[in-house]
């Protein structure tokens, strides 16, 4: 009884023409979905924001890869003072603990004072420029931690900087920018759009 049982299982495992079945292929046969058929009917989870558009560069800041290994190692030493500070403090045999906290906070100050003053003088330097649909630029700097952060803002937005602003000859929503005039054009007829909207005196000569 048990052999008859098992032989008409495995029969109904099989095609017309006697060959095996896949599992996926006899539960379609049953009318019945595979995971595949449920993942290919549903649309696709996605996770996080939308990507952003397609972007064409127009404009490559020639020192940008300078900026941000001086940025990097002001970071680092910034960070290895504050860290290293205490130890000093406690551990250190040379001098009074009121001579050594003087001397960790003035090399602490140094460090703070000279990362604060190249962040401010180069934040507003622009990286990269990427062109947008819908008259619209992507705007590259460099951030307080080296890294590469960008803005996307319609080309209306962005105007002369005038005398008043150090270190820049653009703004964009009261933002200071400087773009390079020795920088890399890969798209003269667009960054002459941009040009057009610097302060007179930095644009370069055609």
């Amino acid at each position: 009884m048990v052999a008859v049982l098992c032989r008409v299982r495995i029969a109904a495992f099989r095609a017309p023409t006697g060959a095996p079945l896949a599992a996926g292929a006899y539960l379609r046969s049953r009318g019945l979905s595979t995971r595949a058929d449920v993942a290919a009917a549903s649309p696709p989870n996605v996770v996080g924001s939308a990507p952003k558009p397609p972007a064409k560069l127009i404009f490559e800041g020639p020192k940008a890869s300078i900026l941000q290994i001086l940025k990097g190692c002001s970071i680092a030493n910034l960070a290895f003072s504050l860290a290293s500070a205490p130890a000093v403090v406690l551990l250190s045999t040379s001098g009074s603990p009121t001579s050594r906290a003087l001397l960790i906070a003035t090399v602490v100050t140094f460090s703070v004072s000279t990362t604060a003053m190249l962040h401010v003088a180069s934040k507003p330097y622009v990286t990269a420029i990427h062109a947008l649909p819908e008259s619209r630029v992507r705007i590259s700097t460099v951030s307080f931690l080296a890294r590469i952060s960008s803005q996307d803002v319609a080309l209306a937005e962005l105007g002369p900087a005038g005398s008043l602003r150090l270190f820049a000859n653009m703004t964009v929503s009261g933002r200071s920018l400087y773009v390079d005039p020795v920088g890399v054009t890969h798209d003269e007829e667009a960054m002459r759009k941009i040009w057009a909207r610097c302060d007179p005196v930095s644009v370069p000569s055609s």
